[in-house]
């Protein structure tokens, strides 16, 4: 189920470039229609909550996939710029509840085998945006349209979705305790915070990798693919050893770790003015932050006080707000300022979770 999502976020973060190139959009522009997307998402996870707490993480979950995967082949054929911005709104709001569900889903296998996992599961989601981003940048280089691989993807996406009965079940999920609503506590805003910074990196690295190598580096634009590629594989990397790597040195450690390494991979991406410099940057990046976000959910789960079926909403709904300012904040500073400015403000925050660090412990 993290593959499938993987493959959504993928799809839509190689419609980007094709949507700028079709509809003749300046970086600011784009940065605006990519608002809409993350308003979907953001607005949408109080009723993400409140649907996992009344029919279980696996039926919401199922829920969202089918209606994400029927929704993502439209996203490549929308006719016109505000027809894009509408349909990226609802399947910015649809990605987030199935995200809230499957990191409800993960946190419940996670508390009953007594062990960290939640990097492992994210590992799959990492491998599935690998697959899409290399299958998309085959087909390109073949010459089958983008709008003929979403489609693909789409049924790849609803074949997996096929296998959703054999996850636990509402009887598994923790009991939905509590009022039906709960402000964030001290420790969920920390955690909130690290997600905030962390989705906004990884959403420069989504929606701007492959066009600041395009326009900035001179990449062809199958090459310039490969920036996102070098994304996923790094963070699938990181992710795959994660569990094991945190149990050994500590979440802590990690983290520090993590947010040292992303903010040297922007700096190779912004000072070193070379298209393939830019693409080993995007891989330190992944590799860098790819376990800081399983480490936030999971630590997520566990806040003292506070139901899970509040606090992880909270800590994602403030994750998926950069999703949300990210795509204006980058587009609008690249318009007045260039693009590798923009993304040296996503490197100087991402410097900031290394002080946070000790909230995942």
């Amino acid at each position: 189920m993290f593959a499938m999502a993987g493959f959504g976020i993928s799809v839509w973060a190689i419609t980007i470039p094709f949507a700028k190139i079709r509809f003749g959009l300046d970086d600011g522009t784009l940065g605006l229609i990519l608002f809409a997307g993350g308003l979907g998402g953001v607005l949408v996870f109080p009723l993400a909550g409140l649907a996992v707490a009344r029919w279980g993480s696996r039926a919401a979950l199922a829920g969202a996939g089918l209606a994400t995967g029927l929704m993502l082949p439209w996203l490549t054929l929308a006719p016109s710029p505000l027809l894009f911005t509408a349909l990226l709104f609802g399947y910015g709001a649809l990605f987030g509840v199935l995200d809230i569900s499957l990191q409800a889903q993960g946190a419940v296998v996670e508390r009953l085998s007594g062990r960290l996992q939640m990097s492992g599961f994210h590992a799959w989601y990492s491998l599935g945006t690998l697959a899409v981003a290399l299958a998309s940048s085959m087909l390109l280089r073949l010459g089958i349209p983008h709008a003929t691989g979403a489609l693909l993807t789409a049924a790849a996406m609803l074949l997996l979705l096929t296998q959703v009965w054999r996850l636990i079940g509402k009887a598994g999920d923790p009991p939905a305790e509590g009022p039906h609503f709960s402000w964030p506590n001290r420790a969920t805003l920390v955690l909130g915070l690290c997600c905030f910074t962390c989705f906004m990196t990884e959403g420069a690295a989504t929606d701007w990798s492959t066009i600041f190598l395009r326009f900035s580096r001179g990449m062809p634009l199958a090459a310039a693919t490969l920036g996102y590629a070098a994304f996923a594989v790094a963070m699938l990397a990181a992710r795959l050893s994660g569990d094991a790597v945190a149990e050994r040195l500590g979440q802590a450690w990690v983290m520090r770790a993590g947010s040292a390494l992303g903010v040297l991979g922007f700096a190779l991406i912004i000072f070193v003015p070379y298209g393939w410099a830019g693409v080993l940057g995007f891989g330190l990046v992944g590799l860098g932050t790819g376990n800081i976000v399983p480490l936030v959910f999971s630590a997520a789960a566990r806040v003292p006080q506070m139901a899970a079926h509040h606090a992880v909403p909270a800590v994602v709904g403030l994750g998926y707000a950069g999703f949300l300012a990210g795509p204006v904040m980058i587009g609008l500073v690249a318009h007045h300022l260039g693009l590798g400015a923009a993304l040296g403000v996503v490197a100087a925050l991402l410097g900031i979770v290394f002080f946070l660090a000790e909230a995942v412990a």
